[in-house]
C-alpha cells in the first residue's frame, strides 16, 4: 500500500499515520501527513468552519443551560410571597352583629332555669346555629393569631352545644 500523499512514492511500512480517527488516508510518516494537509486550501477552511461551528454550538448550549439555571436560582432565592389579607367590606359590622347575637343567645340560655324541656331544646339549637354563624364570619374576616384563638374558642363552644343538645333533646 502506498502513501496517500500524491507527492510521495514510498510505501507504508508497519506504522501508518492518519489525520484523525476516521480519516481514510494513510501516510508513511508524520512529515508526509502534515505536508499534504497543509498544501490543501480546503483543509484549512474546513478546520476553521468546524471550529466556528463548535464554538457556536458550545455558546448556544452554555446559554441554554445557564439561563434556566439562573432563573431557577433567582426564584428559589426570592423571599416567599405573603398573600395580602383580603379584608372584605362590611366585616367589622358582621363581626359585631355575630358577637352580639351570640351574647344575646348566651343570656337567653342562662335565663332558662324553670322552663319546659322543648323550650330549652329550641333555645339550645338556636344558640348552636348562632355559634356556627359567628365562627363562619370569624373565619372569613379575621387573620393571624387572633383568628386562630377565636376559631378554637368557637370550636369548643360548638362541641359543648352539640353535646348538650344530644344529652337533653334526643
Amino acid at each position: 500500500m502506498n502513501c496517500s500523499n500524491p507527492n510521495c512514492s514510498r510505501a507504508i511500512g508497519l506504522i501508518a499515520y492518519q489525520r484523525g480517527w476516521f480519516s481514510k488516508g494513510r501516510y508513511c510518516s508524520r512529515h508526509c501527513r502534515d505536508a499534504f494537509g497543509l498544501d490543501l486550501p480546503d483543509s484549512r477552511q474546513k478546520r476553521t468552519s468546524s471550529l466556528l461551528r463548535r464554538f457556536l454550538v458550545a455558546s448556544v448550549s452554555f446559554v441554554g443551560l445557564i439561563v434556566p439555571v439562573t432563573f431557577t436560582m433567582a426564584v428559589l432565592a426570592a423571599p416567599p410571597a405573603h398573600p395580602e389579607v383580603s379584608y372584605l367590606p362590611g366585616c367589622e359590622r358582621n363581626l359585631e352583629s355575630a358577637s352580639a347575637s351570640v351574647e344575646a343567645m348566651q343570656a337567653r340560655m342562662r335565663g332558662l332555669n324553670n322552663v319546659e324541656r322543648s323550650e330549652v331544646c329550641k333555645v339550645a339549637r338556636l344558640y348552636f346555629f348562632e355559634i356556627v354563624k359567628a365562627r363562619a364570619v370569624t373565619a372569613l374576616c379575621k387573620s393571624g393569631s387572633e383568628r386562630e384563638r377565636d376559631l378554637g374558642r368557637f370550636d369548643s363552644d360548638v362541641e359543648h352545644a352539640n353535646e348538650a343538645i344530644a344529652a337533653r333533646c334526643l
